[in-house]
């Protein structure tokens, strides 16, 4: 029987359509260690086939002979599994192969007769055939922050010479490096080295690393499609389950929010503009413990830091994209009754809401007369035509993105509000669901779409919604138009329904949002060249770009279920192949990924806040998730799996489902949703 690991193909999407690919890496669900060919080419990782090493941390150690390191990789003499790695380095006949622990590199070399070990910025300590590494943390953030390897040299590794940065090594033709990466000391990347590798041999700590994975990718079973794609599937998941990282060594972490040790579990690395859509709402279904101590987590760093963090990174809160997106994250957690410090959390989240700037890129620094636009009228102010930016806190080329600003803070608010109700503060509830409707202030009915205004309240003049804003948009929006952002409502459709006449006129401008080409305007590559994230393009819907998710479900809001299943089908099948290109978009920590898990299930998360899921059409005859606590929920869609997208009829354990929405409490108690499928729409 093929092991559920054995389906990840790790080369998915290392071939980026316009900007950033996905690495190969081989590495354990929110694991530290992550292994994957180190290159210095600026380019998709399929295409790096220099090869400079193989990683220790930050640190790196390349075999070569004769004195010779250079090498190149060939893909067709690889095996690349999330768990394992081999790989032939044709210039001298070396084999490489690599495994992990959630703090060890592992890697054995055959084939040559030296090695480099290199250091970048860093020093290294000798000891027989021990060595102790200190690296600066990638030459950025807390000067506090350093990263710490232990490495064990396989027996008859030898120094020889040294070079910048680096160590020469004699070596037999057979040999092993082991390193431990940690943030807090060598201490404890010895500690970690000697509890997780030592005394234990490659095939043994392969072995583990692949029984983790099953143990993971198990939790969802999908039978009765291609093996293709349940290769993209399990794929998908395996790229779910990368992030946040688990920090935790031994009972404590560093924290880059602080620059201090602490006791306990801590995790980081979120890119959560990206991330709160799906990917936390999926972990949230099937890692629920986990779930736990990301949430506190995220509280830990509003206590150490004195702000909720817009997008924590190991080094502490990155001032990137726009949103107060913790909101999000707790307020989903506490609508689905995951236990969590929501006192403290919201707290936070208020203190972000209330006191901090909405610019992009800048969510640490103090709120100022835009902020106060947007909470007194309802939008964040954009700039008139020709009018110079005097905002000391606007970023010079991220710029305002005044109407995704608006948007999204109004979803954040909503967040907020639904937290405040919960929690007994009826005062900050009113005022943050007054505010959750300031979207409606941005609706141009002469456009039929959002548009910016200025701070006078003036629509902005000669406003073009495919495009103004110049690069991505970003005087008004984030990396896609307003084509896109309008949709961007996410707690209120039917409200923005409203705006448009009705939800059958909705429907038929998401009908045009799928179909609008550029006719006389500029060309879809002078389009492309000015939104490069807006890739997997389906008229001016981007499924290549976080704030499309969402999108195509939205028929179901307005009564047009049958054309979410249409879209989605297809977007499924064009845009996520077994294939170098088979992700259409930034990857983004697993955002993209988890789209298509939660779409190839049947249903998806449209509002996170909010304990529900609309359906959609699933990729397969049966899908079964298990959840921690006991309970299977499965979905039976006979002939999907051969192209069948229209749900005919639904029952959910036996009663028939008379609208297309599940709650998540009908998910978490299990049971059965059977869906009769067919080839033509069910109106």
């Amino acid at each position: 029987m093929k092991h559920l690991s054995d389906y990840v193909n790790p080369y998915i999407g290392t071939i980026s359509h316009m900007l950033t690919s996905t690495k190969p890496e081989v590495m354990l669900p929110y694991g530290m260690a992550r292994s994957f060919p180190v290159a210095n080419d600026n380019g998709d990782s399929y295409c790096n086939d220099r090869v400079l090493g193989f990683p220790l941390g930050a640190a790196y150690v390349m075999p070569g002979k004769g004195g010779s390191f250079h090498n190149i990789l060939d893909h067709s003499r690889e095996t690349a599994r999330c768990y394992y790695n081999r790989l032939e380095l044709e210039e001298h006949g070396i084999v490489a192969e690599t495994t992990v622990t959630q703090h060890v590199f592992l890697h054995r070399f055959s084939g040559q007769d030296c090695l480099r070990l290199t250091f970048p910025g860093g020093s290294a300590q000798v000891e027989g055939n021990t060595l102790r590494i200190t690296l600066p943390w990638a030459n950025r953030g807390r000067a506090s922050l350093q990263e710490y390897v232990y490495v064990q040299l396989g027996e008859g590794v030898a120094v020889t010479g040294q070079e910048e940065e680096a160590l020469i090594l004699s070596a037999p033709s057979c040999t092993e490096v082991r390193g431990a990466m940690s943030l807090i000391s060598l201490e404890s990347a010895q500690k970690s080295f000697e509890a997780e590798a030592a005394g234990r041999d490659f095939e043994a700590i392969q072995a583990q690393a692949q029984k983790i994975w099953d143990d993971q990718l198990g939790k969802f079973i999908v039978e009765g499609n291609t093996e293709d794609r349940k290769t993209v599937f399990y794929t998908a998941l395996y790229r779910a389950f990368q992030r946040m990282t688990d920090l935790t060594e031994h009972g404590q972490y560093f924290s880059g929010f602080d620059g201090k040790v602490h006791a306990g579990v801590f995790y980081s690395n979120d890119g959560l503009w990206d991330t709160f859509r799906c990917m936390h709402p999926l972990q949230l279904l099937v890692d629920e413990r986990r779930h736990k101590d990301i949430l506190a987590s995220y509280v830990e760093m509003y206590k150490q830091s004195g702000l909720m963090p817009c997008f924590p990174g190991i080094e502490g809160d990155l001032p990137v994209m726009i949103g107060f997106h913790a909101a999000s994250l707790f307020a989903d957690a506490m609508a689905k009754g995951v236990e969590a410090d929501y006192e403290t959390a919201y707290e936070g989240i208020r203190k972000n809401a209330m006191e901090q700037s909405m610019m992009p890129w800048a969510c640490n620094a103090p709120a100022g007369p835009e902020e106060e636009c947007y909470w007194e009228k309802g939008f964040f102010p954009a700039l008139k035509k020709g009018e110079t930016e005097t905002c000391p806190a606007a970023h010079p080329f991220e710029r305002r993105q005044s109407v995704a600003v608006t948007l999204e803070h109004c979803y954040d608010d909503w967040c907020a509000g639904q937290m405040a109700e919960k929690l007994g503060k009826a005062g900050d509830a009113a005022l943050f669901a007054q505010r959750a409707q300031g979207y409606k202030s941005l609706y141009n009915p002469e456009l039929g779409w959002m548009a910016p205004k200025s701070i006078d309240g003036q629509w902005v003049e000669d406003f073009n919604p495919k495009f103004a804003g110049g690069m991505g948009g970003r005087d008004y929006t984030t990396e896609n138009n307003t084509w896109t952002y309008t949709w961007s409502v996410l707690h209120d459709p039917e409200g923005l329904a409203e705006l448009m006449g009705g939800k059958e006129q909705a429907g038929e401008r998401l009908d045009q949002l799928f179909r609008e080409g550029f006719h006389n305007e500029p060309s879809k590559f002078i389009y492309l060249g000015q939104f490069p994230d807006s890739t997997g393009l389906m008229g001016q819907f981007a499924m290549g770009n976080e704030p499309s998710f969402h999108i195509p479900y939205l028929y179901d809001y307005f009564g047009q279920p049958w054309k979410a299943q249409k879209k989605l089908r297809d977007l499924m099948d064009v845009w996520f192949t077994n294939s170098p290109t088979g992700i259409c978009g930034d990857e983004d920590g697993g955002a993209m990924s988890s789209w298509l898990v939660f779409s190839a299930m049947g249903f998806y998360p449209v509002c996170p806040g909010k304990a529900e899921y609309a359906l959609g059409t699933p990729l397969f005859d049966s899908m079964e998730m298990k959840m921690e606590h006991g309970a299977a929920f499965k979905v039976t869609a006979k002939g999907a799996g051969e192209g069948l997208r229209y749900i005919q009829s639904a029952t959910l354990n036996g009663q028939k489902l008379d609208r297309p929405f599940l709650t998540h409490e009908q998910i978490t108690a299990g049971g059965e949703l059977k869906l009769e499928m067919g080839s033509k729409p069910v109106k």
